[in-house]
């Protein structure tokens, strides 16, 4: 491929297809500890760029790092730990493989590494840190209250909290790469009105494909060394245009002109894309934006992220891994619940009102189970605990409490169902493992006080997982992890197994 060696099977290749004189050689392309010293990257064995590995949020000068001096800085130890995972324990068993675990979609079995998060059934955490712990130690954007989705894309990638300097100088740099190329744009202008925004949003995604660096960089032919900074091109690329995307397919459905605001250093990404729709004065909406994009970020390797990390494995451009995944969000046990669950409480609003007792919700909802429908909001594949998100956007209510009174009777109807709901679905639906209110009860609905089409709601939400999906990326390119290739069973081939 253009002067990056390949081996069979999948496996990514050694560097420059080659073991280094006297070494072990590489194990499905993870460079292998030597000697007891991290892998050299670069040809710096303590540090990268002149960089050293101290843990500090600073160049050696103090000054502001970039992101990718921050990566590169955590690079070396994250390879010694992947080489001795590969040499030391790669046939160390994790794991007893159930007929569940193949039959259940693959449920509870830990099969894919996922670098910046951990999930299971307490939550997430990202680089071991929970929701509530981030919140209160990430900078956040001059006056604002909320978590900065640019702080916590700081964190995911680097492990590192970063300063002010770092965030405010980190959203500079997104802003400069946010406009989309003109025939972009001209393309999305283009898009018949009858087409939904989440498949405008697949394709806008797959046509931005010709312009990936990651792209450019392997037909060049490169080191696979330096991949993940190519990557990481097109990821900062990525997260600085996908609000734009979403502003556009806005724009475009609501009569606005295209980029008439575009998208300035002097603001972060929420205000940035509140100004692009017309929603600049409106505060609340702008930090309702900054909380959604923060804790969106990562939930681990949910549907959609699966669908894009897969995609990525095969060294799929970033843009044409994100349109992988989107589409998996566009199913109802997947992202499609956001919007699923608007329309589901304002239709239960209509048939109860804002202040319904506990006995009438009962009955509504007993209905529902009655007649085997889904009831969206409630319930987490993983979760078995209440979602701590919840409780954010509860609390983001509180202080940020609505001024329109139809909205103000959906939200107090949402809180009475989440108080009856669960007890109810516990009692009629044998075998659910979690029937507590998850956060997409309440996020759309927020959204949807604010004025936001219904029809895109999914969008507003994918484009904060789109952005943080692209962390995993660059990480799989840094630590040179191969491509998805599980082997596949017939029900015939798993009886006998069993049997045997």
């Amino acid at each position: 491929m253009n002067g990056i060696a390949s081996s069979g099977n999948g496996a990514a290749p050694s560097v420059n297809g080659t073991a280094p004189n006297g070494t072990v050689p590489t194990a499905n392309g993870i460079a292998p500890q030597v000697n007891g010293t991290a892998p050299q990257v670069d040809g710096l064995a303590n540090g990268v760029n002149g960089i050293a590995l101290n843990g500090t949020s600073s160049s050696l000068d103090g000054s502001p790092q970039t992101i990718f001096d921050a990566i590169a800085t955590r690079i070396p130890s994250r390879a010694a730990l992947a080489a001795k995972l590969m040499m030391k324990y790669r046939d160390s068993t994790v794991h007893e493989v159930t007929v569940e675990n193949i039959m259940g979609g693959m449920r509870g079995l830990p099969c894919m590494l996922w670098e910046i998060s951990e999930s299971d059934a307490t939550g997430v955490r990202h680089h071991k840190q929970s929701l509530s712990e981030l919140e209160a130690s990430l900078p956040k954007w001059p006056g604002s209250t909320q978590m900065s989705p640019e702080a916590m894309l700081w964190f995911l990638y680097t492990a590192q909290i970063p300063t002010s300097a770092e965030l405010q100088g980190f959203a500079a740099e997104l802003a400069r790469r946010a406009e989309l190329p003109s025939d972009a744009l001209a393309f999305i202008d283009t898009l018949p009105k009858n087409i939904s925004a989440d498949s405008q949003n697949i394709m806008i995604y797959t046509f931005l494909g010709k312009y990936s660096k990651f792209n450019a960089a392997l037909a060049r032919g490169i080191s696979k060394d330096d991949l993940w900074k190519h990557a990481l091109e097109d990821a900062l690329d990525v997260i600085a245009r996908s609000p734009v995307i979403v502003a556009a397919v806005y724009a475009k459905a609501n009569g606005i002109a295209q980029n008439a605001v575009p998208f300035s250093p002097a603001f972060d990404m929420a205000h940035n894309f509140a100004r692009y729709i017309g929603k600049e004065g409106d505060n609340d909406f702008i930090e309702f934006t900054r909380l959604c994009w923060a804790f969106y970020l990562d939930h681990g390797a949910s549907v959609s992220s699966h669908g894009m990390r897969l995609a990525s494995s095969s060294w799929a451009d970033p843009y044409s891994s994100l349109a992988a995944g989107y589409i998996g969000a566009t199913g109802p046990l997947h992202a499609k619940a956001i919007g699923d669950s608007v329309k589901f409480n304002l239709k239960a609003l209509a048939a109860l009102g804002s202040d319904p007792s506990r006995d009438e919700i009962i009955a509504y909802i007993g209905n529902y189970i009655s007649e085997k429908k889904i009831i969206p909001g409630y319930g987490h594949a993983l979760l078995r605990v209440r979602d701590a998100r919840l409780e954010i956007l509860r609390r983001f209510l509180d202080e940020h409490p609505s001024s329109d009174p139809q909205a103000r009777s959906l939200l107090s109807l949402i809180r009475n169902m989440n108080e009856c709901v669960p007890e109810l679905l516990r009692e009629r639906v044998p075998g659910m493992k979690n029937p507590h209110p998850n956060c997409d009860t309440l996020n759309g609905c927020i959204l949807h006080a604010y004025g936001y089409p219904s029809d895109q709601l999914m969008l507003f939400f994918a484009c904060s997982r789109a952005m943080g999906f692209m962390t995993q990326y660059v990480w799989d390119r840094a630590l040179g992890l191969p491509i998805e290739r599980p082997l596949s069973v017939t029900m015939d081939e798993l009886l006998a197994k069993v049997q045997s």
